[in-house]
């Protein structure tokens, strides 16, 4: 049973990865443009309007398919990353949990797992 929520966990972390890089992906193309184009860091006073001027320029040029340009090398990236970090979180907590039952069936502790085994926890992922 953990074993199958750790894959879920994981699943799920993956999938949020990449609806939320889907979401996010246009900002960080038109991010990139701007970091790389000289003529517009010097004119960076206005930067809600420089950022609108840029995605209108990216999509001008390129259509809408240019503000996800690169697009799915991040998405496998993302969603490795996040699969493997939720996949192992789980695994871990399992392993926490177990451990304080044992402890308690040993006459150890109550029985849930502590503060500082949660911090314990997320510091391994």
């Amino acid at each position: 049973m953990s074993e199958s929520n750790a894959i879920a966990n994981g699943l799920a972390g993956a999938g949020g990865g990449i609806i939320a890089q889907i979401i996010t992906y246009p900002l960080q193309t038109v991010n990139t443009r701007q970091q790389t184009e000289r003529t517009l860091k010097r004119n960076k006073q206005n930067g809600v309007l420089i950022e609108f001027v840029t995605l209108c320029q990216v999509i001008g040029s390129e259509g809408w398919g240019g503000l996800y340009s690169g697009l799915k090398p991040s998405l496998l990236g993302t969603a490795a990353s996040q699969g493997i970090y939720y996949y192992f979180y789980q695994v871990f907590k399992n392993k926490a949990v177990a451990i304080a039952a044992a402890r308690k069936v040993k006459g150890h502790g109550n029985g849930i797992v502590g503060m500082f085994g949660w911090l314990l926890v997320a510091g391994l992922n």
